[in-house]
C-alpha cells in the first residue's frame, strides 16, 4: 500500500481528471503563515484509539487552518463534454491537490483527519470542532496555544447511539469517487469512516458516449475494500438519461453499458439481477416534471419486476409520494438514501444516509441481501426502530382474518443536532397518527393497536430541523425553508389470507391510472411528428445527452416496452 507521500505524488502525477467538487475558499492558510505547531489526536472513547473525523479548526485570528497530513478528498463529477459547463465547475480541482473544502451547511472549512494531525496556528485561543456521522456528539473546545503550553492535544469523541451494536449498518448508495487503482482505497476508506459510513458504494457514472466518469478500478468481489466495519464497493449509475431517469445498480459482478439500447433499461437490469444485482431509480426527491425526475421511467420498468430500491432521500429531500404510489402498487421497494457526493455541491458524504440490518459480521453480499429484503430505514441524523406485532422494516405478517395489530415506534435523536418535531404513522400511505415532541425529550414513542381489514403497509417517519446547519444552505438545491431533520422506517407488510393483495384495492387502481397516463403520454412525445423536436430536447444537457441517432434507433423497441407497460397497468383497471 503507497505511503501518504507516494499517494500524492501519484495522485498528482497519474490522476489528471480524476477531480473534485469545487467550491472556493478563502484559502486556508499554510505553513509560512504558521506560528506554533501541535499535534491533534481524535480518540474514540469506546475503543481507546485514534478515529478518523471531520474536523474544523479556527485559529486566533479568524482564519481556518488545515492539517499539514490532512486526508487528501477526491470526488469525480465531470458529467459533460469538453469544454466544461457549469454544472462541471464544481469538479475542478486535481484529487490530491485539495484536502480542506467548505461545508455548505456550515459555511466553514473544514478537513479530515485520520485520527492524528500536524497543525500549525497562531498563538491565542483555537476552537477545534470534530465530526464523525451522525451517531457520535459533535465536539466543540476551545485551547489557549502558546509556546510552552503543550504540543499535543487530544479530544476525545463519545457516541450517544451505537447503532452496529444493534446490528444497523450505515450506508450512503450515491457516491462519485474515482479509483483508476487499488492504490486510492486506503485513503477512500478513511475518508470514509471520518463519515462514519459503513458501506460506501462507489458509483461510476455513464451516458450513451461515455462510462468512465469516476472510473473504478474493478466490479463486483475484487472491488471490495474492507477495513473493520467499513467496505468500499464499486457500483454504477447507468443508464441514466433525463428522459427515463437515472438508474443505480448495486452488488453486480460486472460493469454493464449497453449503448446500442440505452433506452432500454429492463436489457441491462435482467443481466445485472442474474449476477444477483439490485437495481433502483435514483434521484426520487425530484419533483414529478421537474429534471431527472425517475417517474417515467418507473412507468416504463415497472412492470418486470427487477427493481428493488428507490432512492428517497437527498439533498436534505425526500421523494416518499411516487414511493407510497409503488407500495400500494404491492412492490416491495426498499427506501434508500445517498448523496451524490460530489455533484450538485453536496459534499458531505452520507449527509444522508440510510442504514441496514444484518445479522452477525457484516459482509457486502450479506448487506446486499439484507437491502434486498427491504430491511432498511432513511435518514439525515434521527434514529428509529419500528415494529408491527414484533417484526421490523421488510417483513411480513399474515392474518387469518380482519384483526388488530401492536405497533410501537421510538425515534430518538441528539438534540443538539436535531430539533423532531414529531412523528407520523403511516398507513397504505395515509397518516394515520402523529406524536409530537414535547418537554424538550430527545425521544419520540408511538404504540398504538390498529385494526387491519385489508392489506396493508406500515411504516413511521419524522420531520424536523437541523438546528447546528445554515437553512440558507447553497447551493439552493438543498431544502430551504423544508424540514432538514428527515427519517423513514422501512415498510413492516401486513396480509390477510384469503383476501385480496395491496394490487387489487381502490388505491392501486387510482395509481394505475396515473401510470397509465404517463406512458399513453410518452407514446405521443415518441410519434415520428415530434421526433425531430425531442430530439432537440434529449440532447441537451449533454451531462446525459441522448444523441439523435440512439433515439432513432431505439424509439421502437421503446414503444413496445411502453405497449407492454401499458397492458400491465390495463390490467390492475380490470375489475
Amino acid at each position: 500500500m503507497m505511503g501518504m507521500s507516494n499517494f500524492r505524488h501519484f495522485s498528482l502525477k497519474k490522476i489528471g481528471l480524476y477531480i473534485i467538487f469545487g467550491f472556493f475558499l478563502s484559502g486556508p492558510a499554510y505553513a509560512q503563515e504558521l506560528i506554533i505547531s501541535f499535534n491533534l489526536y481524535v480518540i474514540d472513547k469506546i475503543t481507546g484509539q485514534p478515529t478518523p473525523a471531520r474536523l474544523e479548526v479556527r485559529g486566533s485570528d479568524g482564519k481556518y487552518y488545515v492539517a499539514e497530513d490532512a486526508v487528501p478528498i477526491g470526488g469525480d463529477c465531470t458529467m459533460s463534454d469538453f469544454p466544461k459547463v457549469l454544472i462541471d465547475k464544481v469538479a475542478s480541482v486535481e484529487f490530491a491537490d485539495r484536502v480542506s473544502f467548505r461545508n455548505p451547511y456550515t459555511k466553514t472549512s473544514q478537513f479530515y483527519s485520520s485520527g492524528q494531525s500536524l497543525l500549525k496556528v497562531p498563538a491565542g485561543p483555537t476552537v477545534i470542532k470534530v465530526y464523525k456521522g451522525p451517531e457520535y456528539k459533535v465536539i466543540r473546545t476551545e485551547v489557549e496555544i502558546s509556546e510552552s503550553n503543550s504540543k499535543k492535544i487530544v479530544v476525545y469523541l463519545d457516541r450517544w447511539t451505537n447503532m452496529p451494536k444493534r446490528g444497523w449498518f450505515s450506508g450512503d448508495d450515491h457516491l462519485h469517487i474515482a479509483r483508476p487503482t487499488s492504490d486510492f482505497n486506503s485513503v477512500v476508506s478513511k475518508m470514509m469512516q471520518a463519515e462514519d459510513i459503513h458501506v460506501a458504494n462507489l458509483l461510476q457514472m455513464g451516458k450513451v458516449e461515455d462510462f468512465t466518469i469516476a472510473q473504478q478500478y474493478a466490479h463486483g468481489p475484487a472491488s471490495y475494500y474492507q477495513e473493520g466495519n467499513h467496505i468500499l464497493v464499486a457500483g454504477q449509475e447507468n443508464p441514466r438519461t433525463h428522459f427515463l431517469g437515472h438508474t443505480i445498480t448495486l452488488g453486480a459482478q460486472n460493469a454493464h453499458f449497453d449503448a446500442d439500447n440505452y433506452l432500454i433499461y429492463r436489457l441491462l437490469w435482467e443481466k445485472t439481477e442474474k449476477e444477483g444485482a439490485i437495481n433502483g431509480f435514483a434521484h426520487a426527491n425530484f419533483p414529478y416534471g421537474s429534471f431527472i425526475a425517475p417517474h417515467d421511467g418507473l412507468a416504463v420498468v415497472l412492470p418486470h419486476d427487477l427493481l428493488h430500491f428507490l432512492e428517497v432521500l437527498q439533498f436534505d429531500r425526500n421523494g416518499y409520494d411516487i414511493w407510497y404510489d409503488l407500495l400500494d402498487l404491492g412492490y416491495r421497494i426498499t427506501p434508500t438514501a445517498g448523496t451524490d457526493y460530489p455533484c450538485g455541491g453536496q459534499l458531505i458524504p452520507g449527509h444522508e444516509r440510510f442504514y441496514t440490518k444484518v445479522e452477525g459480521e457484516l459482509t457486502y453480499p450479506k448487506w446486499i441481501e439484507s437491502v434486498r429484503k427491504g430491511r432498511t430505514f432513511v435518514t439525515t441524523g434521527p434514529m428509529v426502530e419500528f415494529y408491527v406485532n414484533g417484526l421490523d422494516a421488510g417483513q411480513e405478517i399474515i392474518l387469518n382474518d380482519e384483526s388488530i395489530v401492536t405497533i410501537k415506534a421510538s425515534v430518538t435523536f441528539d438534540p443538539t443536532r436535531d430539533d423532531l418535531a414529531f412523528v407520523e404513522l403511516i398507513q397504505n400511505g395515509v397518516v394515520v397518527d402523529r406524536i409530537s415532541r414535547i418537554k424538550d425529550l430527545s425521544t419520540i414513542e408511538l404504540a398504538v393497536e390498529k385494526p387491519v381489514s385489508e392489506a396493508s403497509w406500515f411504516a413511521v417517519r419524522g420531520y424536523g430541523t437541523r438546528v447546528d446547519e445554515n437553512p440558507f444552505a447553497d447551493p439552493v438545491i438543498f431544502g430551504t425553508f423544508e424540514p432538514t431533520s428527515l427519517v423513514h422506517s422501512g415498510p413492516v407488510y401486513v396480509s390477510l389470507k384469503d383476501k385480496k393483495g395491496l394490487r387489487k384495492s381502490e388505491r392501486a387502481r387510482q395509481v394505475a391510472r396515473e401510470f397509465l397516463a404517463r406512458l399513453k403520454d410518452l407514446e405521443r412525445v415518441l410519434s415520428k411528428e415530434n421526433l425531430y423536436y425531442l430530439g432537440d430536447d434529449l440532447e441537451v444537457p449533454d451531462i446525459d445527452a441522448v444523441p439523435r441517432y440512439i433515439l432513432a434507433k431505439n424509439r421502437e423497441a421503446l414503444i413496445a416496452e411502453i405497449n407492454v407497460s401499458k397492458d400491465f397497468f390495463e390490467e390492475i383497471l380490470t375489475p
